[in-house]
C-alpha cells in the first residue's frame, strides 16, 4: 500500500512507526516512475507493506538535511532518522530482498 506524505507528515514519522520506507520521487521524473512500478510489484508481494512517497518539489529542507540530492530515492526510517538511502533500483527482487530484511 502506498501513502503519499507531506514534508510536516514526513518528519512525524518516527513517532508513529519504528521503521519506514519513504519514496522521495518527482511528477516528471522518468526513472522515478520505473522505480514506482518496482515498489507497486514488491508492495504486492509482501503483505502488509506500506511504502510512503513524497514529492521531493515539496520537502526542499528535508532533502537538504538528509543528504538526498536526487530521486528516485527510497528513505530507509528507523526510530524516525534515515538509517540507509537507495539511489539505484536494479530490479524487484534487489527490492524486495532490501525491504524484507529491513521490515523483519
Amino acid at each position: 500500500m502506498f501513502t503519499e506524505l507531506n514534508y510536516t507528515e514526513v518528519l512525524a514519522i518516527g513517532s508513529r512507526h519504528s521503521r519506514a520506507a519513504v519514496f522521495f520521487y518527482t511528477p516528471l521524473c522518468g526513472t522515478c516512475k520505473l522505480a514506482r512500478r518496482m515498489l507497486e510489484i514488491v508492495d504486492a508481494a509482501i503483505p502488509g507493506l506500506t511504502i510512503y512517497t513524497c514529492d521531493a518539489n515539496f520537502a526542499r529542507p528535508l532533502l537538504e538535511s538528509w543528504k538526498i540530492q536526487s530521486v528516485p530515492a527510497l528513505v530507509y526510517i528507523d526510530e524516525g532518522k534515515p538509517v540507509d538511502i537507495q539511489f539505484a533500483f536494479s530490479g524487484v527482487d534487489e527490492l524486495y530482498t532490501r525491504l524484507k530484511e529491513f521490515f523483519a
